[in-house]
């Protein structure tokens, strides 16, 4: 998967100081009975967009997934699983997939050879965020499997110019089947009538809520609910009283972790599920900075972090240093890295001698409440060093849109979900300077 921008740029670093665990609360609270058969799910910010051609953010890409299939996916358990593919192989530079049949989007028009190739084309294309990740496949062939047969399932041939380890874990699972003609005849208007594969259709979309409805008709993933109805609550302490009330049934991380043992002391109204996550929360540098751009400065900022603080006062000890931004459970993570130590004397005499007392600089975040509130700590220590740093937080579309930008010295980010080391590759290396 080819990240945003401002990742894919070599002259932003990021550095790590936590891994978050995930939690999951579960309302056993009963609802009016016209909400029976919703399953309400709370999230902190709305995506930028659902358009999967364009969705970068966390919750754009997972919403879509719910629109669109891809030919793989990723399970709970980081497995490569099939999605729109039934059955793959691998031989001579070549994948062959064999999608699922009776394959149809949420219109009723039945999935064509046109919108396989159309969704490739789309993704290759220069224009894509995620056209690097694609650059191992060098031609896509369909066919059916029966060529006599219409009905018969299609066939995806890849034709690689190189073997990719992670085009089956990291770079397929984006690519999402897309409709040709409804897309080319929308135009810019397609995000806003999304028709996919999936098992879900957008029903409607504002800036407080997003309803998904079910398609009972789906060839092989039908839902168990009538509709899936994502409340966005941007504000931590009004998403907490709402799940208290049991107006929310899920809230996957988005609980302010002051308030998780409100939860766990209600077994009897609640279900709090506490396991390994896959985010790391860091500190983007922009390395286009004439202060940031010294390696000396971000050695001192590197010092001057006491990431057991943050993670002892401030994230209720639910969290783990990160040495990379692999996690500890991903089977490619080195257990060998170590932090810098955090040496405040040092840091504080360093930041001295380059004189950066005297010059302003800037953290930026997102205005969330547990995002301002790890800014106030980080922005403390760097103080405390010798710098003379204050922090400027935002509505999410205003922050990420600086990131994106470069118009930013430090920001307050997070990695979400990578599983794939080639992440390395995608992050820092010169080819991928956008």
């Amino acid at each position: 998967m080819r990240i945003p921008t401002y990742f894919s740029k070599p002259l932003a670093l990021g550095l790590g100081f936590l891994l978050s665990l995930s939690l999951i609360l579960t309302s056993c609270t009963k609802r009016e009975a016209e909400d029976a058969n919703s399953l309400i799910v709370a999230i902190g910010a709305e995506p930028n967009t659902l358009d999967p051609r364009f969705a970068t953010d966390a919750y754009g890409m997972r919403i879509s997934s719910l629109l669109f299939n891809s030919l793989v996916r990723i399970d709970s358990d980081l497995k490569v699983v099939g999605d729109a593919a039934k059955s793959w192989d691998y031989k001579d530079l070549v994948y062959t997939f064999e999608l699922q049949p009776g394959l149809s989007f949420s219109n009723g028009r039945p999935l064509s050879k046109e919108d396989i190739l159309f969704s490739f084309e789309q993704y290759r294309s220069s224009s894509s965020p995620f056209s690097s990740s694609l650059e191992a496949i060098e031609k896509v062939e369909v066919e059916r499997q029966d060529k006599e047969d219409t009905s018969s399932p299609f066939l995806v041939k890849l034709h690689l110019n190189e073997f990719s380890a992670k085009l089956l874990t990291a770079d397929l699972p984006v690519v999402r089947l897309l409709p040709k003609e409804e897309t080319l005849s929308a135009g810019t208007e397609f995000s806003r009538n999304l028709i996919g594969t999936g098992s879900f259709v957008l029903e409607r979309q504002s800036s407080n809520e997003i309803v998904l409805r079910s398609r009972q008709d789906h060839p092989y993933a039908a839902p168990q609910y009538e509709r899936l109805v994502f409340k966005i609550i941007r504000d931590d302490f009004t998403r907490f009283q709402r799940s208290f009330k049991g107006e929310i049934d899920i809230a996957q991380a988005e609980i302010p972790l002051a308030r998780v043992n409100d939860f766990v002391g209600r077994p009897d109204r609640f279900e709090v599920h506490k396991y390994p996550g896959l985010s790391m929360s860091y500190i983007l540098l922009n390395l286009k900075d004439p202060i940031l751009g010294q390696k000396a400065v971000r050695e001192a900022i590197a010092q001057a972090l006491n990431r057991q603080e943050i993670i002892q006062y401030k994230l209720e000890g639910l969290a783990t240093e990160a040495t990379s931004i692999l996690t500890p459970t991903n089977p490619f993570f080195d257990s060998s890295l170590k932090n810098p130590p955090h040496k405040p004397s040092l840091a504080k005499q360093a930041i001295q001698e380059l004189g950066l007392g005297a010059q302003e600089m800037t953290l930026k975040t997102s205005n969330s409440q547990a995002a301002v509130a790890n800014a106030r700590v980080i922005a403390q220590q760097l103080n405390d060093a010798g710098l003379n740093l204050r922090f400027q937080s935002y509505e999410w579309g205003t922050f990420y849109g600086d990131v994106v930008k470069g118009q930013f010295q430090l920001a307050l980010m997070r990695w979400v979900g990578v599983m794939d080391p080639d992440i390395y590759r995608l992050a820092f290396h010169s080819s991928e300077r956008g």
